[in-house]
């Protein structure tokens, strides 16, 4: 690393209050970096007809500037996006592209399932999709649960769809307004654990009720716990990316699942706040038994793993147990062994210019790790005036492990 880059991040923690523990124990490596796959500047789709994408131009359905994608998912050669509805004009929340396109710019996204899953016109279909995640049998868990606006008036949900027979919805499920309020409801990030019937852990973003929510698919029952451990911290605030001043204080957003066990036994959830630099962990154990998660007997379980040196967004754990997490004003992504202390992080990547707002990750069969970034703190501040430009807005870029995500076994 050179010197001017190090003077660069010193200066930078040092500025905005973002350290916690002493910059030297965060180290880089010398791996190869993040490799740029597809840009965009900004978002467009395979319409059905001409008459259609002027129409919806005209009527306001589709607002080319005001799209942003978030979370990103691979699956048999596709790229899965979201484009939340942060704001008007956005026609289609959950589409993609097929990875073996040679165009790498502004390609077209691809609605998925369909035009029609897409249609806002019936809450059974999908309205805002912030992330999803896609499990071992090729079912997309898609979190339908954005309800920041007046964009979507419908329940938050949880949809299966099957990606081995076209995006088919196999099962719906609509969270109670007390676990997911549908007036406010974040439902942000997702991890699977594919023990006992399967179960998806959940983060609530929510400034209304934020928490982590468990969700049993052989119960087809969900709860919710909530814990200080999950608020924003307000000494993480008032830091920049971009020059922009992020004063949001935003709850629990990260989260990671620890690897299979090769013997059986419990797991580990990981999780943070986006405003925030500690990181939290509970067993699974705890988690799955709804009757205890239903009394303050829960919070003696949750436990501090340490300080990182940057706010997170994005998290992901691949099948060895390194927990990959996004740094936001540091513009890059940090790297920590789970069975080491969290002070042994090392940066794998940093770039000012490329990695504004370091979002979401997927991994592949492959052993690449995809990361997103997409300004979108600029989309959900409805302050913020957003134009069309031939500016590089979002990246979707990829990294080397050799490893595969924590859904599967070494």
């Amino acid at each position: 690393m050179n010197s001017a880059l190090f003077q660069f991040y010193r200066a930078l923690l040092l500025c905005h209050c973002v350290v916690q523990i002493s910059y030297t124990q965060i180290t880089y490596l010398s791996n190869p970096r993040f490799q740029i796959e597809y840009v965009w500047s900004y978002l467009n789709f395979t319409w059905i007809s001409p008459q259609q994408y002027l129409t919806a131009l005209k009527n306001g359905e589709y607002i080319p500037e005001n799209n942003v994608p978030t979370g990103l998912k691979i699956y048999n050669g596709n790229l899965y996006l979201s484009m939340p509805k942060f704001r008007n004009g956005v026609p289609v929340t959950l589409a993609y592209i097929p990875m073996g396109i040679s165009r790498k710019k502004n390609e077209l996204l691809i609605p998925f399932p369909s035009w029609e899953l897409n249609d806002v016109g019936s809450c059974s279909n999908l309205q805002s999709v912030q992330s999803m995640e896609i499990d071992t049998n090729g079912i997309m868990w898609v979190l339908d649960g954005v309800r920041l606006s007046n964009n979507v008036n419908c329940p938050t949900k949880l949809v299966f769809l099957d990606l081995n027979n076209n995006g088919f919805v196999v099962y719906s499920y609509t969270f109670p307004n007390e676990i997911s309020p549908q007036n406010g409801g974040f439902l942000n990030d997702i991890v699977i654990d594919d023990s006992d019937g399967g179960y998806a852990y959940i983060t609530d973003n929510s400034n209304v009720d934020p928490g982590l929510i468990i969700y049993s698919r052989k119960k087809n029952r969900a709860w919710k716990i909530r814990d200080r451990s999950m608020f924003p911290e307000p000494w993480a605030a008032n830091f920049y990316v971009d020059n922009v001043r992020i004063e949001n204080l935003a709850p629990i957003d990260g989260i990671a699942l620890s690897p299979k066990p090769t013997k059986g036994g419990n797991r580990t959830v990981f999780y943070t706040a986006l405003t925030g630099f500690d990181l939290f962990a509970i067993s699974t154990t705890v988690l799955k038994d709804e009757k205890l998660c239903r009394t303050d007997r829960w919070r003696t379980s949750v436990k501090f793993v340490g300080e990182k040196v940057s706010q997170t967004d994005g998290m992901i754990m691949d099948s060895r147990g390194a927990l990959y997490y996004t740094l936001l004003p540091l513009y890059g992504v940090a790297k920590w062994n789970i069975w080491q202390p969290l002070s042994s992080s090392e940066i794998v990547d940093a770039d000012k210019t490329d990695m504004v707002w370091p979002d979401g990750f997927a991994m592949d069969q492959r052993g690449y790790l995809y990361l997103i970034s997409n300004y979108v703190f600029n989309y959900i501040n409805p302050n913020t005036s957003l134009r069309l430009s031939p500016d590089i807005k979002f990246r979707v870029f990829k990294l080397y492990t050799g490893t595969r995500s924590y859904l599967y076994n070494k």
